[in-house]
């Protein structure tokens, strides 16, 4: 998995963090952790990539743990918060599956993982029991998920005569993807994975009326477009039922006391 990652990471920021629409998707998962996560609290990031959540975190005074398989992701990450002014962040070279035992006996005070990282875990429910006994009573949890259902997806690459793309989330047992098994569960799925430990708060679409990152590059040249979608986007956060057919979904769950 490291490599897989580690191939991406020159380029990640470019293609996606620093682009227009990259930047208004983030913006909607920074708005539901400034409700989750406070100052002084300490949150583990699961797939923290270059780094880009774990320093808006930190700036808001959240103590952050960060996580990733990819050394170059880790580099571009420490990177970022050296020229920034704030707090040091905790890195480690890590991949999720292991962070239970690799924590144990610590205590989180949030869990967060964004943009799809969680797809890529082997067995997320066996990751959900291990990061229970890592949660605090009443710790948060905000995990983005890559959804199941498409519909951007289906179209962009169905009229592009590529059927085999457009519906390649729909494999029962998920895609091999640069040496990685991907998969992509439902809202529906995933909740029932948490159930056991957490409380469900929230399901919410991301990407539902807004495209994936490979489909928005002409919406660089339309900002009205991107706007008025944002605007779409904003209205649907309400919706579980747009969420399972987005991009992405978020997921916001509270660790049960007992």
């Amino acid at each position: 998995m490291a490599t897989a990652f580690d191939d991406l990471a020159f380029d990640y920021d470019r293609s996606f963090t620093h682009t227009e629409l990259g930047a208004r998707l983030r913006a909607f998962v920074w708005q539901r952790c400034d409700v989750l996560f406070r100052d002084g609290q300490i949150v583990l990031e699961l797939g923290c990539g270059t780094g880009e959540d774990a320093v808006r975190l930190a700036r808001a005074g959240v103590r952050v743990v960060a996580i990733d398989p990819a050394e170059r992701m880790l580099e571009a990450a420490r990177a970022k918060v050296a020229r920034a002014d704030i707090a040091p962040i905790e890195f480690h070279r890590l991949a999720m599956q292991a962070a239970p035992q690799h924590f144990a006996g610590r205590r989180f005070d949030g869990v967060l993982s964004n943009f799809g990282a969680i797809n890529c875990v082997d067995d997320i429910p066996a990751l959900i029991r291990g990061l229970a006994s890592l949660c605090a009573p009443e710790g948060r949890l905000l995990w983005v998920v890559m959804g199941r259902y498409v519909p951007w997806e289906w179209v962009w690459y169905g009229l592009r005569g590529q059927p085999r793309r457009a519906f390649r989330r729909l494999a029962a047992d998920g895609i091999d993807w640069r040496g990685i098994r991907v998969r992509y569960p439902t809202p529906g799925t995933v909740s029932a994975w948490l159930r056991p430990f957490f409380r469900i708060d929230r399901i919410a679409p991301l990407g539902f009326f807004l495209p994936p990152s490979y489909a928005g590059g002409w919406l660089e040249r339309s900002p009205r477009m991107l706007d008025c979608l944002c605007t779409l986007e904003r209205c649907a956060q309400h919706s579980a039922t747009f969420a399972a057919c987005a991009d992405h979904f978020m997921i916001e769950a509270t660790r049960r006391t007992r």
